[in-house]
């Protein structure tokens, strides 16, 4: 019983000491408004990171202020996420969480011209390869709205560990997001603390 007792005050006393495994959500609010393309990269994934714990990388995707740009969407007035396309290059934006997979992802979004697929997010695990072509073997899915021009909400539950979020507008144009709220998967000492408390209570039983 003295066992028991104290594998589960070591449990309780790591638990607490740990990150909540509760979600995530970035507003976007505490990244600096856009540079160039780089500065913009890293000004996103500096802000994500910190706000998540662990290491986030944002790619082609900018900070765009409502009150400067004059889009108005679900009351927010604050900054958001949105494609940074030039010339030839695609329109979408990629986020990777880099070191702490997801298992689920919502949020606001709005298009700015709706045609055809208006707005997608293709997800995939951590073996996607390169961030801006991943590999289609890792694709965990991909779902798309088409709501035309103007603001909506998603929300996605995964079937497997998230790596690598893609949003788009089927490559045709802009799509921003705000709000973005992430479920990270819980830490690897978290899960086998969890599973040696109950080994131990089987091998009690």
């Amino acid at each position: 019983m003295k066992k028991l007792i104290t594998i589960c005050a070591v449990v309780t006393m790591v638990l607490a000491a740990s990150p909540a495994q509760a979600s995530v959500t970035f507003n976007f609010e505490g990244a600096t408004l856009v540079g160039t393309s780089t500065e913009a990269n890293q000004r996103v994934s500096d802000y994500m990171t910190g706000v998540y714990g662990s290491s986030v990388t944002g790619t082609d995707g900018w900070v765009i202020n409502n009150a400067l740009s004059g889009v108005d969407w679900l009351g927010n007035d604050g900054q958001w996420l949105r494609t940074r396309a030039e010339g030839a290059v695609p329109w979408d934006f990629e986020i990777s969480f880099d070191t702490v997979p997801i298992t689920s992802a919502s949020g606001d979004f709005y298009v700015f011209v709706g045609a055809g697929a208006d707005f997608t997010i293709t997800a995939y695990d951590s073996t996607y390869g390169d961030r801006e072509t991943p590999i289609a073997s890792a694709l965990v899915t991909s779902q798309s709205w088409n709501s035309g021009t103007g603001a909506d909400t998603f929300n996605l539950s995964f079937g497997s560990p998230v790596s690598l979020l893609v949003f788009s507008d089927g490559g045709y144009d802009d799509v921003a997001i705000d709000n973005l709220k992430v479920t990270p998967i819980p830490e690897p000492g978290t899960i086998l603390l969890l599973g040696l408390g109950g080994l131990f209570l089987r091998k009690r039983k």
